[in-house]
């Protein structure tokens, strides 16, 4: 997992500075408890520091610039490059390594994810090789168009069309980026009560990923994160200009999905459940999480849709960005303010 490959980075930091040598950072240093380097050759060698302890995120300070974020998010922020990027430079200096089930090591991040471990068995993450997806045609589609979808969201979120089936084809990657499986969303209506709508064209267990995570992941860290259920309302809030969304692919929360949600230092993470989405299911996966963040500084909420007359299980991102954006401002209910409900 991605906190494990932070570990590795701070506890053996002639990794680090090869990453940071890599993306152009100049006068990079190894002292015995912190990093120092400057934004190019030309620029300050202390200008920016990594603490090598009590650093369990990875956390840069950049003083010049007064910068504070997690390695991966700081590196694309100053260098303007891209999450696949960055793992990919780390890939090559690491060697061959499977980011994906990277072995969690000596009670990472204080103990939380070995609790995690003891509590439940986390499946190893199954992915395929993109070419995979060769066999679809990788063009957007007028239908998510229509349903709030841009086509800017289509590519970034690289939607494609199976002409075979006729149906719009949505990649589901996990946390690093490669490809675990392909779901699809049928490109025609029909009145038969046993029509489906979605099913896989290449099956994977989404519980072991966040949909959008990996697409999302510079806006998801150290901030708010709304966990909504579909793909579909995850691009919707791209669409909007929302980044901090993410899915479950279903209406349950995973503790490999507890785990990716920690790995970001969330502030605030809020639960947005279709409408009629069972209360009782919902305060599961609240419980489930709060479990875990005991002893974090963590905010927690849900959409409260109860006092208002929604169409049946319509997401919050369906009804067109004034309505999500009134929801988000309006209508999240917060534990702190429900505490008889816990």
């Amino acid at each position: 997992m991605l906190g494990e490959v932070k570990k590795k980075l701070l506890e053996e930091p002639e990794y680090l500075q090869q990453v940071l040598e890599d993306f152009g950072f100049g006068h990079v240093k190894i002292h015995r408890t912190y990093v120092s380097f400057g934004h190019d050759e030309s620029t300050s060698a202390k200008s920016v520091v990594i603490k090598l302890e009590n650093n369990n995120y990875c956390y840069v300070n950049d003083y010049s610039w007064n910068i504070n974020k997690e390695i991966f998010s700081y590196i694309m922020e100053v260098k303007n490059v891209t999450f696949s990027e960055v793992l990919g430079v780390i890939r090559s200096i690491f060697g061959e390594i499977d980011f994906d089930n990277y072995q969690r090591t000596r009670r990472a991040f204080g103990g939380w994810y070995d609790s995690i471990k003891e509590k439940s068995s986390i499946e190893q993450v199954k992915t395929i090789d993109m070419s995979e997806l060769d066999q679809f045609e990788n063009i957007c589609n007028m239908r998510f168009l229509k349903d709030n979808i841009s086509l800017e969201a289509q590519r970034h979120f690289k939607i494609m069309f199976d002409e075979e089936s006729n149906g719009i084809v949505i990649p589901i990657f996990s946390e690093t980026g490669q490809l675990m499986g392909a779901k699809e969303r049928c490109n025609y209506d029909s009145d038969s009560p046993d029509f489906q709508k979605y099913w896989y064209k290449i099956p994977c267990l989404e519980s072991n990923t966040l949909y959008g995570y990996f697409e999302n992941y510079k806006h998801l860290t150290d901030g708010k994160i709304y966990l909504l259920e579909s793909e579909k309302s995850v691009m919707q809030a791209y669409s909007y200009g929302h980044h901090q969304e993410v899915a479950l692919g279903s209406g349950s929360l995973s503790d490999r999905q507890i785990e990716m949600i920690l790995e970001l230092n969330p502030k605030e993470v809020v639960f947005l459940h279709d409408q009629g989405f069972d209360h009782d299911s919902m305060m599961r996966n609240i419980d489930r999480l709060r479990t875990f963040t005991r002893f974090l500084d963590l905010k927690i909420g849900y959409w409260d849709w109860k006092n208002k007359d929604y169409p049946a299980k319509v997401s919050p991102t369906d009804m067109g960005k004034a309505v999500y954006e009134y929801i988000l401002a309006n209508e999240i209910k917060y534990l702190d303010e429900v505490a008889d409900e816990i």
